[in-house]
């Protein structure tokens, strides 16, 4: 009997643990939502100093590197993809619950919401990454019609079709990304769009928000109040807001003031904001990486000035927003790098303790020693004869390994990545041939020329990689090296770049 007892009770854990590890894998891992809420709870009791809530006008444009960096703020944005109020409203109550944060800002862009209820994809990315309570069931309630509530109280109806969207992120930890070990809540766009200036200064007409989004935009503020938190209210600089919007963050500010809440548009700062749309947004809704760089220093300098706020720089146990810190700013120099036009700039920011960079020459380019000499001065890389294939640490431009590769193969192995590089006589072409792969991704961008990769130890990825073909780089009667641009060929297979 006990026997048969033991054998019932050992099955039950082996199907618990199938299907607890099946979850895991199936289930949603949304950045813009679930991610944010599921690594708050990994976050040490008492630590997130200043706690930011809101949508994505939030988690894009309050740079959570800049407010450490800066201000030694310790924040956190706990925000959804267009999060309505209700759902900021729960995930408020959820943050209470472990942490006491000196200040909370909410980004109130959803105030303008109108409808009582989103699409799915929006209630699957404002709940589902709500540990198991009755604060979890409470917000899908508000969040989904009562005949629907079914469909999102039990998140398994919702993926479990998701067989053929599965890939590899779904079985790692991290979804196999170093961004999310000590990640605050912060995305960095990296999109570049020209907007006009929008002005709205002139509007004085106020618009009541929905019933529902101003009962929970006061419900926010009254948890915080009575938490004895201060809380302040802020509006992200957007190229796309429009004057009907601005009349109803008016009536926002006009509640904020009933309680005696700062209110803050920076849609009417943008000069005090050194903002310009022309350089500085993503999208009509959202700032790139220059943008909230801009924005995160005004509004992180105006909360240091007005409110009590502990600097954590320094303090062992905030290790993880320095390192939090230290990624996003590469993201940031990696993009500077990408976007670089010129043969000076992409040399002065290849100088970087953070890049290992991979030189290869391929094809009949190895026998042109004058003129690599000179290219390789542009590019301020150093040059060493009778090589073939060099490894380079940024910092300094320390040449860690160089050789004219007589071996068939060569193989590194960076942060848990493969470096390869193999070499062979091509009889078509009568000369040779370097084949450079990353994680079984071949990078050559010409067949005749100087290839260059750059790796990123920060980021642990691929930054950029171009090529400049042997025909292109010619030296002139001064002496000096210059880069031919050949407008006929795509700009995608070889770099092209005016030598100033």
């Amino acid at each position: 009997m006990m026997k048969n007892i033991i054998r019932v009770v050992c099955f039950c854990l082996f199907l618990l643990l199938i299907l607890k590890k099946t979850d895991d894998i199936f289930k949603f891992k949304y950045g813009d939502g679930i991610y944010g809420i599921q690594k708050f709870y990994e976050q040490k009791e008492d630590t997130v100093d200043t706690l930011i809530l809101g949508s994505s006008h939030a988690f894009e444009d309050i740079n959570t590197g800049v407010f450490w960096e800066k201000y030694g703020i310790a924040s956190y944005i706990l925000a959804g993809s267009f999060q309505p109020m209700w759902n900021t409203y729960y995930y408020l109550k959820e943050a209470l619950k472990t942490q006491e944060p000196e200040l909370i800002v909410l980004e109130a862009y959803t105030t303008i919401i109108d409808s009582d209820y989103m699409d799915d994809s929006r209630i699957i990315k404002n709940t589902y990454g709500m540990k198991w309570s009755k604060d979890r069931i409470d917000a899908v309630k508000i969040s989904a019609p009562q005949k629907r509530w079914m469909e999102f109280l039990l998140p398994y109806m919702q993926y479990h079709t998701r067989y053929a969207e599965l890939s590899r992120e779904d079985f790692l930890k991290n979804k196999g990304n170093i961004q999310y070990e000590s990640w605050k809540g912060f995305g960095c766009n990296m999109a570049v769009t020209a907007f006009p200036t929008p002005d709205i200064s002139k509007v004085t007409k106020r618009e009541k928000m929905s019933n529902k989004t101003e009962t929970y935009y006061r419900k926010i503020i009254e948890l915080a109040l009575q938490s004895k938190i201060p809380i302040l209210v802020v509006l992200s600089p957007y190229a796309g807001i429009t004057e009907e919007e601005q009349a109803v963050f008016l009536s926002a500010g006009d509640i904020a003031k009933e309680y005696g809440v700062d209110f803050i548009n920076y849609n009417l700062l943008y000069k005090e904001s050194d903002i310009d749309f022309s350089k500085d947004a993503a999208d009509p809704g959202h700032l790139n990486y220059r943008g909230n760089q801009k924005f995160s220093s005004v509004l992180g300098q105006y909360i240091s000035d007005h409110y009590d706020i502990t600097d954590r720089r320094g303090d062992a146990e905030y290790q993880s927003w320095e390192k939090q810190t230290k990624y996003i700013m590469a993201t940031i120099r990696n993009q500077e790098l990408k976007e670089a036009v010129t043969v000076e700039d992409l040399a002065k920011r290849m100088k970087n303790p953070n890049y290992k960079i991979c030189v290869s020459l391929n094809g009949d380019c190895a026998g042109d020693e004058q003129n690599l000499e000179k290219l390789f001065q542009k590019l301020a890389i150093p040059y060493i004869k009778n090589s073939g294939f060099w490894v380079i640490d940024g910092d300094n431009y320390k040449v860690q390994y160089a050789n004219r590769m007589e071996e068939d193969f060569l193989h590194f192995r960076w942060d848990g990545h493969d470096l390869c590089i193999r070499r062979w006589f091509d009889e078509g072409s009568l000369s040779y041939v370097n084949m450079l792969t990353f994680d079984r991704t071949v990078y050559q961008k010409v067949e005749s020329g100087v290839n260059i990769l750059v790796y990123c130890t920060i980021t642990q990825s691929v930054v950029n990689d171009f090529g400049i073909q042997a025909e292109d780089f010619i030296v002139k009667k001064d002496g000096c090296l210059d880069i031919k641009r050949d407008s006929n060929r795509n700009s995608n297979t070889s770099f092209m770049a005016e030598s100033g």
